[in-house]
């Protein structure tokens, strides 16, 4: 049967946001020359008092979540004095967090221009430019954010997150250890060191990686979740387990406990059981995976093999269907619902099964799998 076990992992970017809100009351990127007459020189001072006053209205609306009546009085403040820096920078923030990127980018261009020296604006146009797809942009931004502030250590955590997700492994272990010199108790350094690690083929120095995440932070379920498959690797099935019930305890307590990355210990805990023989348990977190992740499209396929060995076919046959529904590259998940069909004796479903099974794995250049299914269907069809 084919599995697609899919146990590694997942640790998107860790794009960290800046999102502190300038509250100073006058922007410092360009001095004021003096006006010529008293008359003008009120005037100046009435609009940089009204900007003020509307950048301090804009900080209360962002941090009431408010980023469209933020950006508002954010703009309002740059109409009235143009270069106000820190009005700009805040809406670049705003924009940001409001999803409009490229404003967002635009922003922090400015504020550049008129401090080049705004660490902060290169850190998250780099974050806006990694959003967009732009990761040359996101480098170079992180490359003038270090330069500016060697001891950058988000920066050197986003750029080794860049590099890794290149596949410059060594790049990016380099960055991360920049980072944990910088702050020595940044837990999501050592956990991205450690994948990092693997990835290059050193798992011992993984796991010191997740035992070091550990020490920092005992609830950082995803540390336990990365050593339990990097054990698992290494033939500590028992090892394994027990982290994984460790990451999952964690979550379960957690106020977050719905969190974006919850259902992926279970996912990896159930092909674990499922490994192991434990078909009943593989079942129950196969279950709960997809509770938590309804289109994940795997969880059903391998809930199909574990219902399979319990000899439960129309529920295998079931989580094969759903599976081929929620993705178009199912060639696996065709073979594994013919396989089910056949024993049922529907000749008819498995032979149609195992030929689109053929052409798609024919599609994916697998060769000897597209030739394994057109075998089976040759043996289908001279049945007697």
């Amino acid at each position: 049967m084919k599995l697609p076990m899919m146990l590694r992992a997942i640790t998107p970017l860790a794009i960290v946001w800046a999102i502190a809100i300038a509250t100073d009351l006058h922007a410092s990127a360009h001095t004021i020359s003096r006006p010529v007459s008293g008359k003008i020189e009120r005037l100046a001072q009435s609009s940089q008092q009204q900007a003020d006053r509307l950048l301090t209205a804009g900080n209360q609306k962002f941090n009431n979540q408010d980023y469209a009546g933020a950006i508002a009085d954010f703009t309002s403040a740059i109409q009235l004095t143009p270069n106000f820096e820190k009005a700009i920078y805040n809406r670049a923030v705003a924009h940001g967090l409001a999803g409009n990127k490229q404003q967002a980018i635009a922003d922090y261009s400015q504020v550049i221009q008129l401090n080049p020296r705004n660490i902060a604006s290169y850190f998250n146009r780099a974050v806006a430019r990694e959003q967009l797809g732009d990761k040359q942009g996101a480098l170079s931004d992180l490359d003038r954010a270090i330069a500016l502030d060697p001891r950058y250590a988000e920066a050197y955590l986003n750029r080794g997150n860049l590099l890794q997700a290149s596949g410059d492994f060594a790049g990016a272990i380099a960055n991360f250890s920049q980072a944990i010199a910088a702050k020595p108790n940044r837990a999501d350094a050592y956990l991205n060191r450690g994948l990092a690690k693997y990835k290059s083929g050193d798992r011992a120095g993984a796991i010191a990686d997740y035992n070091r995440a550990i020490e920092v932070d005992p609830n950082y379920y995803l540390a336990y979740n990365n050593r339990a498959w990097t054990r698992s690797e290494a033939g500590d099935n028992s090892g394994a387990l027990a982290d994984y019930d460790r990451a999952i305890f964690l979550q379960e307590r957690s106020a977050n406990a719905l969190n974006s990355n919850y259902y992926i210990s279970f996912y990896n805990r159930a092909n674990l059981r499922l490994k192991l023989g434990d078909e009943r348990g593989a079942v129950a977190d196969y279950d709960r995976t997809i509770q938590l992740k309804p289109d994940y499209a795997a969880a059903y396929n391998n809930r199909g093999l574990a219902r399979r060995k319990l000899n439960n076919l129309q529920g295998a046959i079931s989580d094969f269907s759903k599976t081929i529904e929620l993705t178009t590259d199912a060639a696996d998940a065709y073979y594994n619902r013919a396989a089910a069909r056949k024993l049922l004796q529907d000749r008819a479903g498995a032979t149609k099964d195992f030929q689109m099974a053929a052409k798609l794995y024919r599609q994916q250049g697998n060769k000897n799998e597209s030739n394994n299914a057109l075998n089976l269907v040759w043996q289908l069809q001279n049945q007697r």
